[in-house]
């Protein structure tokens, strides 16, 4: 299969939506598949096996460690060539209606690539390739097989656009670094697609997956796709061995190619933390910070794969969350994370889960555990963190300095603020109470202006050591009390009740 459609996350998932829970008193210990979960997820996880063995076939290691020469390539792209020509001359709106897209067709990508590679008669050399392959006809014949079954054409879609997709973005980064290419261009082409900008490769393969799961399907026409989607595997092996055997050369894992060479698991970060879910929302690599998420209550520190989770990049939806239920059920759904007290459905669930921990714990250190009992922060509907009541705190507690300015609320909208004046620059700071005798009467009730209108508390200002610019306050409606604002509507009425009267007496003076 051409690229590894599956290496990271955010290559295998799928906005699958909501799953419903098992009836109670299921026969099997997962319960059973609600068939409410996407055809791509029970797909994907039932290839899962076959894609890791295509993953790391040497080579794909040679392609990975850059060590393949261009005879080699070239034999890769025409036996490409001849697979996707015959399969893309079969799809049609009627074939594959609901994931056709003329975009993702590579029939032209590749001649492009192989006549840059081979030169002017580079097509009489393709076919001499493809015809001295048996690997390259076993494919051609099992796609004709495959085409007269119904949506036998649908399971070579689906593997090979999206391991293009996916994987080949990785794979079009090491072939442009050993040919001296930029993405996109003639030798690289095949891996550029002109509606999906790079880095972005994932979002592609997440609509692909919501279209593909859209087709019905019956339980009979998904084990024949399986079936399908299983030679397909079997024959992409065959095709990579015979490119390897052309000058063989061992090569490097995926795994290690990533890490800098080295096979071995990373070591634990030093400090290991304990995070809330809360806590872990602050890890998503802003301003250039470090980058967590959390895996079966592992924190894993994914920061050296910042051009994958970094802010802005293909999979970053993943930074600073618990992932377990979107990696297991191979789902990237927002609703999906952060989802605590999942557990697993199925035997395909657990078994994805463990191979996801063992691929992503061989590759990223372990920085901690999430702890589920520290109470996670409440957030608003726009993601910022509700402020705690006053009647939560300590009443012995003195009040925040900024505690005046954010309990403001305006009498006329009821909205809390800052003070629109002072956001000016100018200084509106409320003045400050005179010191009572012990004889004086209490206080009056608090609020705006200690329920006093403006009047009345600029009289009893006179005489004190108010700031020079204290009127301000008074004179912003943010500070107005009830009875301030009904005699500054009263006024207004009448203000604009008089300019009409006024107004017209003058028309009518002029008219004459």
């Amino acid at each position: 299969l051409v690229g590894r459609a599956r290496t990271h996350p955010g290559c295998v998932v799928a906005a699958c939506g909501r799953r419903l829970r098992p009836p109670q008193g299921a026969m099997s210990k997962y319960g059973i598949l609600s068939r409410t979960d996407g055809h791509s997820k029970w797909f994907l996880q039932r290839t899962l096996t076959e894609h890791d063995r295509t993953m790391d076939h040497p080579w794909m290691q040679m392609i990975y460690k850059q060590c393949f020469t261009i005879k080699q390539y070239a034999a890769w792209l025409a036996r490409n060539h001849a697979i996707f020509q015959a399969m893309e001359a079969k799809f049609s709106s009627d074939t594959v209606p609901q994931v056709m897209d003329a975009k993702l067709l590579r029939t032209a990508s590749l001649e492009t690539d192989i006549a840059q590679l081979l030169g002017a008669g580079w097509r009489e050399e393709a076919v001499e390739m493809v015809r001295a392959s048996p690997a390259t006809q076993l494919y051609l014949a099992h796609l004709e097989e495959d085409s007269s079954k119904p949506f036998g054409l649908l399971a070579h879609h689906f593997l090979q656009y999206n391991a293009v997709l996916s994987g080949g973005a990785y794979l079009g980064k090491m072939v442009a670094e050993k040919l001296c290419l930029v993405r996109g261009a003639p030798g690289v082409a095949f891996y550029a697609f002109p509606d999906v900008e790079g880095g972005m490769e994932s979002a592609r393969v997440q609509r692909y997956l919501r279209d593909f799961d859209k087709v019905e399907l019956n339980e009979e026409e998904r084990n024949s796709m399986l079936e399908a989607m299983q030679r397909v595997y079997a024959d992409t092996e065959a095709l990579m061995q015979e490119c390897f055997d052309i000058n063989p050369v061992e090569g490097i894992k995926y795994s290690s190619a990533q890490e800098g060479g080295t096979s071995e698991p990373p070591p634990p970060c030093p400090e290991q933390l304990e995070l809330s879910l809360g806590e872990l929302h602050g890890f998503t690599g802003a301003d250039n910070g470090r980058i967590l998420f959390s895996l079966g209550g592992v924190l894993l520190d994914v920061t050296a794969g910042r051009e994958m989770y970094g802010p802005g990049c293909g999979y970053s939806l993943l930074a600073g969350r618990d992932v377990t239920r979107c990696l297991a059920t191979m789902s990237l759904d927002s609703s999906e994370l952060d989802d605590l007290k999942w557990e697993p459905d199925n035997a395909e669930e657990e078994k994805a889960l463990a191979q996801w921990t063992e691929k992503l714990k061989a590759k990223y250190p372990v920085a901690g555990t999430l702890d589920k009992t520290k109470p996670t922060p409440a957030f608003d509907s726009e993601g910022l963190r509700q402020r705690t009541s006053a009647s939560a705190s300590s009443s012995s507690a003195p009040a925040p300095a900024a505690a005046d300015k954010d309990g403001q609320k305006c009498p006329i909208s009821g909205k809390e603020g800052v003070c629109p004046i002072s956001m000016m620059g100018i200084n509106v700071s409320k003045p400050k109470a005179k010191a009572k005798a012990a004889s004086d009467k209490p206080e009056a009730k608090t609020g705006f202006m200690a329920g006093k209108s403006l009047i009345s508390a600029v009289q009893d200002a006179k005489g004190s050591d108010s700031s020079d610019d204290w009127w301000l306050w008074k004179l912003c409606p943010l500070h107005w009390d009830d009875q301030t604002t009904k005699a500054f509507s009263i006024v207004a009425i009448l203000s604009w009740l008089s300019g009409i009267f006024i107004g017209w007496n003058l028309h009518k003076q002029l008219g004459r």
